[in-house]
C-alpha cells in the first residue's frame, strides 16, 4: 500500500543510482530492488557509457538509463533532471547499497508522517567504507528477515551520508550537486544536504535499515582522492557550508590517517597516494591554487 501525504494523495518514489565501471554491482542492486515492499515509480541509473551497466537487464519494475560524462554529482544532476516532474521523494542509493526490502515502504511513510521532513538517511549496519569491503551475501545476512513495520524514531542531522540518502523532490527541485567537486565527488553529499536542510529538517531515521558494501573496485586514484580530501574541503568552507573548524578537521584527519596508514596500509587503499595527494592539494592552498578540478589532472 501506497504511503500517503496528509491530503490523500499517494507518494511516488524514484530511485537515482549514478554508477561508473561496476556493472556486477549495478545489476545486484537492482535486482535487489525488485523486493521491496514498495515498488519505485522509476529507477534512473546514470552512467557515462554502456560498459557501466553491462546493458538493460530484465527485471520487473520501470528502469531508465542514462549516459554522460563522468563524475558523481553531474551524473547525479542528470538523473534529477529526468526526474523532478515524476516523482515526490527521491532516493540516492551508491550501487554498493544494500537497502533492506522495506526500505523505499519506510522512507515514504517516514516522509508522509512530517512534511516538514525534507532530507534523510538511514541506519547503516555496517560501511564497508570504513573497512574491509562487505560481500552481498554478507550483507543479505546482516539486514536478515525484514520484520514487523514499526514506529520510526527521528534523529536530527545536518547532513546526510550519500551512499543511502532521500528528498522531498519540492524541496530539491532547483538545487543541483556542485559540478565542481569532480570524479568521486568528495563531501558533495555534505554539500547538498546542508543546502536542503535550509528548507526544513534533516533527519536519520531508525526503521530504514542497509549495508554499504564499500566496493573498493572502480574509485578514483589515491593521488586524485586524497587532493580532493583537501580541497574539497577547503572549497566548501569558501563557500559557506563548513565552518573553518569543520574543515581544517577534515584536512587534519586526512592528513593523519593517510601519513599513519601509509607504512602499513590495507589492501585495497592507496594510503601513500593519498598522502601524497593530500601534500599536493596543502600546497595547491598556499599557493591560492586550490581548484577542486584539478583532482582530474593529477
Amino acid at each position: 500500500m501506497l504511503s500517503q501525504e496528509p491530503s490523500g494523495s499517494p507518494l511516488r518514489v524514484a530511485v537515482i543510482i549514478a554508477t561508473k565501471g561496476r556493472p556486477q554491482a549495478l545489476n545486484r542492486l537492482l535486482r535487489w530492488l525488485e523486493h521491496q515492499t514498495l515498488a519505485p515509480s522509476v529507477v534512473v541509473v546514470s552512467a557515462t557509457e554502456s560498459g557501466d551497466t553491462g546493458g538493460p537487464i530484465a527485471i520487473s519494475q520501470p528502469v531508465e538509463y542514462i549516459y554522460g560524462s563522468a563524475g558523481s554529482c553531474i551524473q547525479r544532476n542528470r538523473a534529477l533532471a529526468r526526474i523532478k516532474d515524476r516523482a515526490d521523494v527521491v532516493i540516492f542509493f551508491d550501487d554498493d547499497f544494500a537497502p533492506a526490502a522495506t526500505w523505499l515502504e519506510r522512507c515514504a511513510s517516514a516522509f508522509a508522517s512530517d512534511r516538514n521532513i525534507v532530507g534523510m538517511s538511514g541506519m547503516v549496519l555496517r560501511d564497508g567504507a570504513q573497512a574491509e569491503e562487505i560481500s552481498w551475501d554478507e550483507a543479505k545476512r546482516l539486514i536478515g528477515t525484514p520484520g514487523d513495520v514499526t514506529i520510526p524514531t527521528f534523529s536530527e542531522s545536518i547532513e546526510l551520508y550519500g551512499c543511502n540518502m532521500a528528498y522531498r523532490v519540492s524541496a530539491v527541485r532547483h538545487l543541483r550537486f556542485d559540478e565542481r567537486l569532480v570524479l568521486y565527488g568528495w563531501m558533495e553529499d555534505k554539500d547538498f544536504s546542508r543546502l536542503a536542510g535550509k528548507s526544513g529538517r534533516l533527519v536519520d531515521c531508525s526503521t530504514l535499515l542497509g549495508v554499504h558494501l564499500g566496493l573498493k573496485s572502480g574509485r578514483v586514484s589515491g593521488r586524485k582522492f586524497g587532493y580532493s580530501q583537501v580541497v574539497n574541503a577547503w572549497y566548501l568552507h569558501k563557500k559557506g557550508i563548513l565552518s573553518v573548524r569543520e574543515a581544517w578537521s577534515n584536512i587534519c584527519m586526512a592528513l593523519l590517517m593517510n601519513g599513519a596508514k601509509s607504512f602499513g596500509p590495507e589492501k585495497h587503499i592507496d594510503r601513500l597516494g593519498r598522502l601524497v595527494g593530500n601534500l599536493i592539494g596543502l600546497g595547491c592552498l598556499v599557493l591560492g591554487r586550490g581548484r577542486p578540478e584539478k583532482a582530474t589532472e593529477l
